[in-house]
């Protein structure tokens, strides 16, 4: 044994004490704000998301896309264009295909929403 190391109970409790002694701050509570954040966002897209019985969706292509871009993936999928929704790089669709929605992310589009369910949330 070296004459000055440190016995493991003696480092533990050491570094325990000081800790719980300190006081945190409103920073420490970012991450975890943070995580509450995304995870809102993420439960709500993922009501929105379409299912396969969708005939009707919102197709969100990627930011840069303009909207002939967008209406190009939609042309690709196979659907037509009902409305636009407002953004360049975002168009609603319908189809009777059945296949439709994973056409539609073999052909670009970066997120396939239910445009119904969408329209209930937001004014499109």
């Amino acid at each position: 044994m070296r004459p000055h190391s440190l016995r493991w109970g003696d480092e533990i409790s050491g570094r325990l004490g000081a800790q719980s002694s300190e006081r945190g701050s409103w920073l420490d509570l970012i991450p975890a704000g943070l995580l509450l954040v995304a995870s809102a966002i993420a439960i709500f897209l993922s009501t929105l998301t379409a299912d396969a019985g969708s005939q009707e969706v919102a197709v969100v292509a990627p930011l840069w896309s303009n909207a002939a871009e967008t209406a190009g993936i939609v042309a690709r999928a196979g659907g037509s264009i009902v409305a636009s929704a407002g953004l360049s790089n975002v168009i609603i669709a319908h189809s009777d295909n059945p296949d439709f929605i994973s056409t539609l992310y073999r052909s670009g589009a970066w997120l396939v929403l239910d445009a119904v369910k969408l329209r209930g949330c937001f004014s499109l």
